[in-house]
């Protein structure tokens, strides 16, 4: 049975606290606030209007997408996630650089960028846009497409 390690640190008391506090202000301001804030003005008119709402076909057809996308892309992420991981730390082999490079991209670009970029390659009014709809091929809103870009913004 091994023993216990303690770890000591050479930190006051005073600056633990004072970094702990850092970080919950940090997690307040930037995840619970903006929560609090969907929630009170999610049923800023009422919980009956906030949950009808939820039963229009609309948002019932966006939430069986979004349940969907998901489905697809975080296995797919997954599987390909722990390849890249594998080759990455086990191998040494052309394009590695690329290929680290582009597992960071997502973190360096906005989602609003990316679905910007999106519109404007695929959409109809963009750059493949016509060629698309001459050819009757559906890339913008076609749930394969939502599923690749959600894995590849996905962390």
């Amino acid at each position: 049975m091994s023993t216990p390690v303690h770890i000591t640190t050479t930190d006051s008391p005073v600056v633990r606290r004072i970094l702990i506090g850092a970080a919950l202000l940090f997690l307040g301001a930037f995840l619970i606030l903006p929560l609090a804030i969907i929630f009170t003005e999610a049923f800023a008119k009422g919980a009956k209007l906030y949950f009808n709402a939820l039963r229009e076909p609309d948002a019932l057809a966006a939430v069986r997408l979004t349940l969907l996308v998901a489905a697809i892309a975080v296995p797919a992420n997954t599987v390909f996630g722990l390849a890249a991981a594998w080759a990455i730390a086990r191998f040494e082999f052309r394009g590695k650089t690329i290929l680290t490079t582009l597992i960071d991209l997502p973190f360096s670009v906005s989602p609003v960028v990316s679905g910007l970029v999106y519109v404007l390659l695929f959409g109809a009014q963009g750059w493949l846009g016509p060629w698309l709809k001459e050819h009757h091929l559906q890339v913008i809103f076609a749930v394969l497409i939502a599923a690749v870009a959600l894995a590849y913004r996905l962390p």
